[in-house]
């Protein structure tokens, strides 16, 4: 497994991401934790969840029995107000029964006009709050399947040190703009030290299963992302996973010692 810093936010991640967006749907709490504790044995330290999944609790049932400090947990609202916004902090802490979290997202940055409300400032507010307090560690966002404007709004946004967003090997259900000018965005926040997170990689599974092994390996060779976030539900999704991760690592360590 390849291991790396989540650009400047000096977290160590793994580079493959346990994406639980759906284990709520197929599981009981007690059985999601199974797998996301198979998941960590396998050396996936990366773990992305969102209020909005319902998945928090499978997760803080897993942190229960660990060492806390060998995961990194990426977390989202999509709460816009202060209010909400600190009472979905205040959840995620509990539900994912940790002191605090390493990484809060807004979730779903749509526009500049959607960054710059009223309301997201009120969100932000509970951010800062929370980190000066030691809840959160890093404030990122996610761009969900946005691209365009949005990309320099929140590539240009001092206080966002984390951005999660689309990517896979058709440029598919990105909106707003074409997929080669979206890489150029990844590529420039990349540069500036922001951390990148990519989702969608195999486009919600919308494709025939042979095939996937070949959209993951894309996104393991894009080198501007420092983390490929993927659904994971089943024993097997790790394992094809995890082995692509770790053939990707192996490459890369074999092109840097030759560079």
């Amino acid at each position: 497994m390849e291991y790396l810093t989540y650009g400047n936010t000096g977290l160590e991640i793994s580079r493959l991401c346990f994406g639980a967006g759906h284990l709520d749907k197929l599981y009981d709490i007690q059985t999601g934790a199974k797998l996301m504790l198979k998941a960590l044995d396998e050396g996936i330290t990366f773990w992305d969840t969102a209020e909005g999944y319902g998945t928090q609790p499978h997760l803080g049932e897993a942190v229960r029995q660990i060492n806390r400090n060998d995961i990194v947990i990426q977390t989202k609202t999509a709460n816009k107000d202060h209010n909400s916004a600190s009472a979905s902090i205040e959840k995620a802490l509990r539900e994912l029964q940790t002191e605090y979290i390493d990484v809060m997202l807004l979730h779903a940055i749509s526009s500049p006009e959607d960054l710059e409300t009223r309301e997201r400032e009120g969100a932000f507010d509970a951010f800062r709050e929370a980190k000066a307090a030691g809840k959160i560690r890093v404030i990122g966002c996610s761009t969900h399947l946005y691209t365009g404007a949005v990309m320099d709004a929140v590539i240009d946004h001092s206080e966002i040190d984390v951005i999660l967003t689309t990517a896979n090997k058709e440029g598919r259900m990105l909106e707003g703009g074409p997929f080669d000018k979206h890489l150029e965005y990844i590529e420039r926040a990349y540069n500036l030290g922001k951390g990148i997170s990519i989702m969608k990689v195999v486009v919600q599974n919308d494709m025939p299963e042979e095939d996937m092994p070949e959209w993951i390996e894309w996104a393991f060779n894009l080198e501007t992302a420092h983390a490929i976030n993927l659904g994971i539900t089943e024993d097997k999704h790790i394992t094809l996973d995890v082995g692509l991760a770790r053939a990707s690592a192996r490459r890369r360590l074999i092109q840097s010692k030759a560079a």
